[in-house]
Formats: C-alpha cells, sequence, structure tokens
C-alpha cells in the first residue's frame, strides 16, 4: 500500500474514530460504572485509543501540526447544537488542559482566507483549544467541498451520537447548500428514505425551537416527525414557544423536548374551531381554524400549488364584495 494509500485510509477510519466521544456498547464487557469512577473510566479509554492512533499515524509518515485555533474556522456545515456549556465539552476541555491533545483534527486550507484553515472536524476540540488558549494539533489536507462534507460525515458516523434532529439539521444545511442528495447519503451514510425523513423534520420546525430545545438524544425520529407536524397549528406553535422562554428550563435537552412536546400535544381551547375545506375530488386543500380572535386559513401547496397565491391576489376583489353584501 502506498503512503498516499495508507494517509486516506487512515484519516477517513482511524482518526475519525479515535476523534468519537462514543460510549461503550450495553453488549460490552465493560462493568456499569457511576459517578467519577466512570467519567475516569471513560477519559482513560479514550486516551488510550487516542495513544494507539496517534502513534500509527507517526508510524505511517503522517505530518501532524501545530496551528494557532484562531486561524481556523469551523465547517461550512454545522452538525452539533451543543452549547459551550454542555457537560461533555466541559469535560473534554478539562481532558485537554490536564493531559493535553493527542489525536490531531482534520483540517483543509482556508478556500478564501490566506494562510487559514477551515476545520472538517474536531470542532468541539478546536473550540477547546480556543477556550484554553493552547495551540491544536492538526493534519492538514487538501479537500474540495464535497470531500469535507464527506470527511466530516464519516466522523459521524465513527462516534454515532449525533441526535436524529442534529442530524437532521446537518442534512438539511448540506441540501441549502447546493449538496445533491447522493453526496448527502454518502455524508451521512444513510439511504434515500431516511434522507427524506431528515430532511423533511429539520424543514418543517423553527430553528429557533430546535436551538431551544438542543439535540435530545433520546428523542428519535418517530416523536419528531410527531411534533413537526403538531407546531403546523399557529396555537400549538405559540404554547410551545411560550414553554421554551421559561428562564427556569432545565438544561438537560431530552426534559426540554419533553416539555415542549407535552405543550404540543395540549388540547385546543374549546372556543377553538378547526375545519377542513376539500376539493370536489375529495383532496384536502386548506385547513381553517376559528379563535376566538383570530380565523387562520392555512392552504396546502402540496395539493394546489398555486391555489393560495391566488387567493392572496383576489383578497382587494374578495373585501369589496364582502363590504357590499354587508351594506
Amino acid at each position: 500500500m502506498t503512503r498516499r494509500n495508507i494517509l486516506t485510509s487512515l484519516l477517513e477510519s482511524k482518526l475519525a474514530a479515535a476523534n468519537s466521544t462514543e460510549r461503550p456498547s450495553a453488549g460490552s464487557k465493560d462493568r456499569v460504572l457511576a459517578g467519577p469512577v466512570k467519567t475516569m473510566s471513560l477519559t482513560l479509554d479514550r486516551m488510550a485509543e487516542e495513544s494507539r492512533t496517534l502513534q500509527e499515524a507517526l508510524a505511517t509518515g503522517t505530518a501532524v501540526v501545530e496551528l494557532d485555533p484562531e486561524s481556523v474556522d469551523v465547517s461550512f456545515i454545522r452538525d452539533r447544537l451543543c452549547a459551550a456549556d454542555d457537560p461533555e465539552f466541559q469535560t473534554l476541555k478539562e481532558s485537554l488542559r490536564s493531559h493535553g491533545q493527542e489525536v490531531p483534527i482534520l483540517v483543509r486550507p482556508h478556500p478564501s482566507r490566506s494562510g487559514a484553515y477551515q476545520a472538517a472536524y474536531g470542532h468541539r476540540r478546536l473550540k477547546a483549544a480556543q477556550d484554553l488558549g493552547i495551540k491544536i494539533k492538526a493534519v492538514v489536507r487538501n479537500l474540495d467541498d464535497r470531500q469535507l462534507i464527506i470527511a466530516q460525515g464519516i466522523e459521524n458516523s465513527a462516534r454515532r451520537d449525533l441526535s436524529f434532529i442534529e442530524r437532521a439539521i446537518f442534512a438539511k444545511s448540506l441540501e441549502d447548500s447546493g449538496h445533491d442528495r447522493s453526496v448527502i447519503m454518502a455524508a451521512l451514510s444513510t439511504d434515500k428514505t431516511e434522507l427524506s425523513k431528515l430532511i423533511t423534520v429539520a424543514r418543517a420546525l423553527p430553528d429557533a425551537i430546535v436551538r431551544a430545545i438542543g439535540p435530545a438524544p433520546k428523542a428519535g425520529r418517530r416523536r419528531w416527525l410527531q411534533f413537526a407536524e403538531l407546531l403546523r397549528a399557529r396555537k400549538t406553535l405559540a404554547r410551545v414557544e411560550n414553554v421554551l422562554s421559561d428562564t427556569n428550563l432545565p438544561a438537560d435537552t431530552d426534559v426540554r423536548f419533553l416539555k415542549a412536546f407535552a405543550a404540543a400535544m395540549e388540547k385546543a381551547s374549546r372556543t377553538e374551531r378547526n375545519e377542513v375545506w376539500k376539493r370536489p375530488d375529495g383532496a384536502a386543500l386548506a385547513r381553517i381554524s376559528r379563535e376566538p380572535k383570530a380565523t387562520v386559513l392555512r392552504f396546502d401547496d402540496k395539493v394546489e400549488p398555486d391555489f393560495g397565491a391566488f387567493v392572496v391576489e383576489r383578497l382587494s376583489e374578495l373585501y369589496e364584495e364582502f363590504r357590499t353584501r354587508r351594506a
């Protein structure tokens, strides 16, 4: 195997796996530990894997350089929703402070800033290095946009800890950036059906709602799909926004999701009436929600793409007809 092939193989598998924060599976031989003992065990396991991977990288001639973290931008596609105060991030930062960084991140020369770089993966290590004011160890490769997002996706698949909604946001961001679905499927190691569901959910949910909830790893695809459908009603959306605006909302993102989901599931007020208006062929074309202070008319553009615009264009004419009838 040539040195180039060795480097490619190493970067796309070994480094991705070692950069992972994957926990031991339920079926592993590791004992179930708790508290500080569990934290120490996970830290030591990660350090051992990092050491092995770095030794392999050096043995095969992979060049590891130290960079100013301020010269490294994040990927143009975000994949995580974790905030800087996330407990796992704080643990990672403390590990770098105490033991240093052993496994490099992967970067490319910045496509638009001379002398700068852009990360393919290792974003949390990069942020930790920036916070600590230390150099970041990195492998530099010439990658085009497609290669970068696939490398980023390989790491995501290797660590397997991105939640459903994080994968959904990642997929939507890739599509919004102009990448076709075959590339997105390769980056996420998924099929056409699952990708469609990911993007559907990401497009149905307001970005502010997703950010307020966070990754919610225990909330799977089915509940996110149901949640997105519930939020189509304006009053439901208002209830959820009200819950998520609570300054005393728990930090646990799974708890946040459950509170938001419960608010979305609340029964509508008795004074609110909902109707469905159908075409002669029986297809539901519009949903009408009559509330005490408003009537909301929502057209289904998938059933009749131009009908909503047609009605909007005729509002003035309809209003004049309404006034004439009242006279």
